[in-house]
C-alpha cells in the first residue's frame, strides 16, 4: 500500500506544478518572454525594462505558488484533497464516465459545513482514504487510454461503496467503517489491471 502521508506529499508536489498558481505563472512568464523577444527584435531600448518586468513577474509567481501551497495545507490538507479529487474527476470525464456518487461526494467535500469543521480540528482519515483510492484508480485507468473506462468500471465498486457509506454514516463514525471498506483496495493493486500499471503506484513507501 502507498503510505497515506507519502501520497499526500506527492499530491502537494503535483499541485505546486499543476495548480492554479502554477498555470498562471506559466502563462505570465510565457507572455513576458514573447514581449522580451519582440523588444529585442524591434525595440532594443525597451529590452532592459522588459527583463526587469520579467524578474518582478517571476518573483510574484513564486510568491503566488507559495501562498497556494499554504492555503492547500490549511485545515489539515482540505484544499489539497479538493484539488486531488478535482483531478480525478477530470480523468473520469476524459474517459467518458459520469458518476453521480463521485460528483455528490465532491460537492459535499466543498460545501458540507460539518466536514469543513472536522478538518479544522483534525485530519479526516475516511475522506483522505476515499480521495486517495480514487486518485490511484483513475491514474491506473488513465494509462490504458481508450481501455481505461473498463478498468475503472470493473474496479470502482469498493470506492463507490465507501462513498455511499460516507453519505449515511455519522461523521464521527466514518473513519473506522470506511477504512474497513477500503482495506483490500488500498493494500493491493486493482483486481483488473491486465498490464500491471498499478504496481508502480502501489509501490512500497
Amino acid at each position: 500500500m502507498l503510505n497515506l502521508d507519502v501520497w499526500l506529499h506527492q499530491q502537494l508536489r503535483e499541485q505546486t506544478w499543476k495548480g492554479p498558481a502554477a498555470v498562471s505563472a506559466y502563462l505570465s512568464i510565457a507572455t513576458q518572454l514573447i514581449g522580451i523577444t519582440l523588444s529585442a527584435l524591434f525595440l532594443k531600448a525597451l529590452t532592459g525594462a522588459s527583463l526587469y518586468v520579467l524578474s518582478i513577474s517571476g518573483l510574484l509567481c513564486v510568491l503566488l505558488a507559495w501562498v497556494d501551497r499554504l492555503v492547500s495545507c490549511r485545515n489539515h490538507n482540505l484544499g489539497l484533497l479538493q484539488f486531488s479529487l478535482a483531478q480525478s474527476r477530470h480523468r473520469i470525464k476524459a474517459m467518458g464516465i459520469r458518476s453521480q456518487e463521485i460528483d455528490r461526494f465532491a460537492k459535499r467535500l466543498c460545501l458540507d459545513s460539518g466536514i469543513v469543521f472536522r478538518f479544522r480540528n483534525s485530519r479526516f482519515r475516511s475522506v483522505e482514504l476515499i480521495v486517495q483510492g480514487l486518485d490511484l484508480l483513475t491514474r491506473t485507468a488513465e494509462r490504458y487510454g481508450t481501455g481505461g473506462r473498463k478498468v475503472f468500471c470493473v474496479n470502482q465498486e469498493s470506492i463507490i461503496g465507501a462513498i455511499t457509506l460516507f453519505d449515511y454514516l455519522p461523521l464521527e463514525n466514518a473513519d473506522e467503517v470506511i477504512e474497513q471498506e477500503l482495506a483490500d483496495s488500498l493494500t493491493s493493486p486493482p483486481k483488473f489491471d491486465p498490464e500491471g500499471w498499478a504496481l508502480s503506484l502501489y509501490g512500497d513507501s
